[in-house]
């Protein structure tokens, strides 16, 4: 199935790029996950205030609470998932692109925040990331997949203002709800054009794994408003479960998302 569609890149209107753009440094994508808290009768590396072998403060930050309501149809979720969620988002602006992006881990110092590869298309030394509250700090670490429209952005948590960071949410990651994810379920994306988390939308998934030419992966199709500037942003499900990074549109109102399956896949979140 080929399906044209337009990259929501700010003040961009041409089709979606493949993903593999150019990335500030060559690393390992997976890596073996550290422990984020050792026993006093451990190994020893990390101490009772949550330090490493190395003296980096380890970083910890909250889960979005998933969505509670009674009636889902006599319900804004959309703006319940901006209440509830809306920590979890950031903005990005790199070499004069606009994009989105979701909080979706921690690992040892650093903030871990998803976003479409092709946001950081023209992205040189630094990120800059907003936060929420406004506050904006530069990222120079970020790597983008060879295997997928997706990339990582480093935020060294040390270079984040304490009230900011109390308020930052890491997005609620669930296999399960990912897997039990079907065509013609209700959903939520959530962008940061305008501001942070200033854009959410409800919509339906018309497929959840789809071949698209375009991009040539697997993505999941939904119909949803889309704006330029929320490319990177989330897709959700209706209790606000994350199921993918929104990575471009059409004009008749339907997006394509790389699904949250083919990332786990490439770089470890948890």
């Amino acid at each position: 199935m080929k399906i044209r569609f337009w990259t929501l890149i700010f003040l961009c209107g041409f089709l979606g790029l493949q993903a593999g753009c150019g990335s500030r440094e060559e690393s390992e994508w997976r890596k073996e996950s550290e422990s984020r808290k050792e026993s006093e009768s451990g190994n020893g590396q990390e101490d009772k205030e949550g330090q490493d072998a190395e003296g980096k403060q380890a970083v910890f930050i909250r889960q979005m609470e998933l969505l509670q309501f009674e009636d889902s149809e006599q319900e804004n979720l959309a703006d319940l998932l901006q209440k509830a969620g809306g920590g979890m988002m950031v903005q990005l602006r790199a070499g004069g692109l606009l994009g989105s992006g979701v909080i979706c881990g921690t690992e040892e110092d650093r903030l871990l925040i998803l976003t479409a590869a092709h946001v950081l298309e023209k992205a040189e030394d630094a990120v800059e990331v907003i936060f929420a509250d406004g506050e904006c700090v530069s990222a120079d670490q970020f790597e983008c997949s060879k295997m997928g429209d997706f990339a990582v952005v480093q935020v060294i948590a040390g270079d984040i203002p304490e009230d900011t960071l109390a308020q930052c949410l890491c997005a609620n990651l669930d296999k399960e709800s990912f897997d039990a994810a079907v065509s013609g379920q209700g959903c939520i994306v959530m962008g940061s054009r305008s501001g942070v988390a200033a854009e959410a939308y409800e919509g339906v998934i018309l497929d959840h794994w789809i071949y698209m030419e375009d991009y040539g992966q697997y993505m999941i199709w939904v119909r949803a408003e889309g704006k330029p500037g929320m490319s990177g942003g989330g897709l959700f499900d209706r209790q606000g479960h994350f199921l993918g990074i929104i990575s471009g549109g059409s004009e008749d109102g339907e997006l394509a998302v790389v699904p949250l399956s083919l990332m786990l896949a490439e770089v470890e979140l948890l």
